[in-house]
């Protein structure tokens, strides 16, 4: 049976951020979060200090490692999945301007983004690597640098285009991915939340 990766970029009302914050205290506070001292915040350290521009051609090995190192630095507290499974049914249930959703079979359609974008542009992303949760202020605060990384010039495109699809093709089983809904989706949502002033929510699930 195959494991099947989903990216849920949604708007969640201030007060649902708030209970989240009441009933997973923890998780909460670590759900986007980056941690300060592991092995795998070092070798996250190591990648964006020594990959290259994103039209750089990548080996296949460095697609793994890094692939493991998104992982590595995700929410890993006691109550993460119960606090991802919360907010799931926060989140408005068909996508649109409020809801953002990327399946893939056998793959993490956030990392192969991250991947995309190279290392300079994914700390201006909201959160850590696909997770975060934000009431509105946060939304509002977070958007500028998210538009940087986000809106892509035409010459920029193609680059991360490219690096999307070879991450894709390495670690997942996604020949039909929308990578143009990949790059935008997420930015809309959080442009949604702001212009109508909610919180939004960065949720990384396996099926």
């Amino acid at each position: 049976m195959s494991v099947m990766g989903v990216w849920v970029v949604g708007v969640v009302a201030d007060a649902a951020v708030e209970e989240a914050r009441r009933l997973f205290p923890d998780a909460a506070r670590a759900h986007g979060a980056w941690p300060e001292a592991s092995a795998d915040a070092d070798r996250w350290r190591e990648w964006r200090s020594t990959d290259s521009a994103p039209e750089h051609p990548s080996h296949t090995g460095d697609i793994a490692r890094f692939a493991d190192a998104v992982e590595g630095v995700r929410n890993a507290a006691a109550e993460a999945d119960e606090l991802q499974d919360h907010l799931l049914h926060a989140v408005p249930q068909q996508e649109g301007e409020g809801t953002f959703c990327a399946t893939v079979p056998r793959g993490d359609s956030a990392a192969a983004l991250l991947w995309g974008l190279g290392p300079h542009a994914i700390p201006q992303l909201p959160g850590c690597c696909g997770q975060f949760l934000f009431d509105a202020a946060a939304v509002r605060a977070a958007l500028p640098a998210a538009e940087q990384a986000l809106a892509l010039p035409r010459p920029r495109r193609p680059q991360v285009t490219a690096r999307i699809r070879l991450f894709l093709d390495e670690m997942a089983d996604a020949p039909n991915c929308d990578v143009d809904e990949l790059i935008d989706g997420p930015l809309r949502v959080l442009r949604h939340a702001a212009r109508t002033g909610v919180g939004a929510a960065g949720l990384t699930l396996w099926y």
